[in-house]
């Protein structure tokens, strides 16, 4: 057998204690089998029977039903376990953890079964075959049927909200909770501006656990790339220049191409797009899928709510809540404003900025607007609307902003984003007379 680990074993001391101590009902979707120490197993046991004849479950109780039951699962070992949850905060979580060590067990003692009977020239292939696919068909029955409905209203326990631990979510994937698993954003910005470019910036620093302008994830995500309007070469020029930009060292490159993939897809449009995305979505095992730019899969008059509601909180939404996957997505604004009528505008005030239905911002749980500065210098604001406080974005100077100004690379020819300071405007005294030669932008 596995060698088990003492962390599991705690989890199953604190979350008995704790259902013992406190007279709690046993959790739904557990069984006794699922604990690994013995002794723990017959207290679970216990707890199910006194359940059963409808007796109060509590140190005394489960003791004496343990003596009856003849078992070495004494008072003496029930006891310090009570004293430890008599006063904890029950955490739901500690049922989850029991039943993913006792599969991560089940899966182990398989494997290893499977290969001393690999290693045996006897063993027919066939019933090898038979006996991994029954066993662990067993498994993944045992761990979807667990699972919580997905559908309908689910209740939020008080004291799991009480007890919960804001700085270690399980759940968070990217920044300080910003954005979490099955989350959304929404990137928009004018056609043309480099959201692409942006895009894939992010992508191939958040795969290999590099910060993208201050946003970090907690580790190296995996992650999709699906686009419909760049053809091979577009994709290419900028995906070079990122990596290069990036200055990966050779095992971060491997990581990178191990972690990231990208896809072209111009045919699943509409009603087809969901379970294309899915699919993508589980074969990757991707922690967050950029798709640029939504528009090209919707299928939909993108300016009516009903049809944007449905997309979003129909279609995809049961997608992101099942597999956990975030959801990045490009959003081109709808015919663009002067630039002298936009510059004083924050990069908040543009959040519906984006083309359609104003659904496409409300859904998100992000909205993040790239939006050009006046002038000639390819140089834009940059910035959230919602969580921003949350995201962990920085200056050029490493401070924490809401926005920070970034433009295209200095370096002519190449397709990746720097950092960059506002420019500067030219006072009105100093503005070229009619006929004279023009003066260049100061940044």
């Amino acid at each position: 057998m596995p060698p088990i680990s003492s962390a599991s074993l705690d989890v199953e001391r604190i979350l008995l204690g704790t259902l013992i101590g406190q007279s709690l009902p046993f959790p739904p979707n557990l069984l006794p089998s699922d604990f690994l120490e013995p002794k723990h197993q017959e207290m679970a046991a216990a707890i199910l029977a006194l359940e059963a004849k409808g007796t109060q479950v509590d140190e005394q109780t489960v003791s004496a039903f343990l003596r009856d039951q003849r078992s070495t699962t004494d008072a003496a070992y029930i006891a310090p376990i009570c004293s430890d949850g008599l006063f904890s905060v029950y955490n739901q979580a500690w049922a989850g953890e029991v039943r993913k060590a006792a599969t991560l067990l089940s899966i182990a003692t398989t494997a290893r079964r499977m290969e001393q009977l690999a290693n045996d020239p006897a063993t027919d292939i066939e019933q090898l075959l038979a006996y991994t696919d029954g066993t662990l068909k067993g498994i993944n029955h045992r761990v979807t049927s667990s699972k919580p409905p997905t559908e309908g209203p689910r209740r939020m326990d008080p004291d799991e909200l009480l007890s919960f631990n804001r700085k270690d979510d399980p759940n968070v994937v990217i920044g300080n909770r910003w954005l979490c698993k099955g989350g959304s954003m929404l990137i928009v910005g004018q056609s043309g501006t480099g959201k692409s470019s942006l895009m894939m910036q992010a992508a191939v620093h958040w795969c290999v656990g590099k910060d993208f302008f201050g946003i970090k994830p907690i580790r190296p995500l995996r992650a999709v790339i699906l686009q419909a309007e760049n053809d091979f070469g577009d994709v290419a020029e900028a995906f070079q220049d990122v990596v290069t930009g990036a200055r990966l060292h050779i095992p971060e490159l491997a990581q990178l191409k191990d972690n990231l993939g990208i896809f072209r897809d111009t045919t699943s449009v509409g009603p087809s797009f969901p379970d294309m995305l899915k699919q993508l979505i589980k074969a990757h095992a991707a922690d967050v899928i950029f798709v640029d730019p939504l528009l090209s899969f919707a299928g939909i008059d993108v300016s009516d709510q009903e049809q944007a509601s449905r997309f979003l909180r129909h279609d995809l939404a049961p997608i992101l809540l099942e597999t956990g996957a975030i959801l990045i997505a490009m959003h081109h604004t709808g015919k663009p404003k002067a630039a002298k009528d936009t510059e004083n505008f924050t990069v908040a005030d543009l959040a519906y900025s984006g083309l359609g239905s104003s659904e496409f911002t409300n859904y998100f749980r992000e909205v993040a607007v790239l939006a050009r500065c006046q002038g000639e210098e390819p140089i834009y604001k940059f910035g959230m609307t919602k969580r921003r406080g949350r995201a962990g974005l920085k200056d050029i100077d490493g401070e924490f902003q809401n926005e920070i100004t970034i433009r295209h690379s200095r370096e002519k020819g190449m397709i990746r984003w720097e950092y960059s300071t506002p420019p500067v405007k030219p006072d009105a005294d100093s503005r070229p007379t009619k006929g004279s030669p023009r003066l260049p932008n100061i940044l």
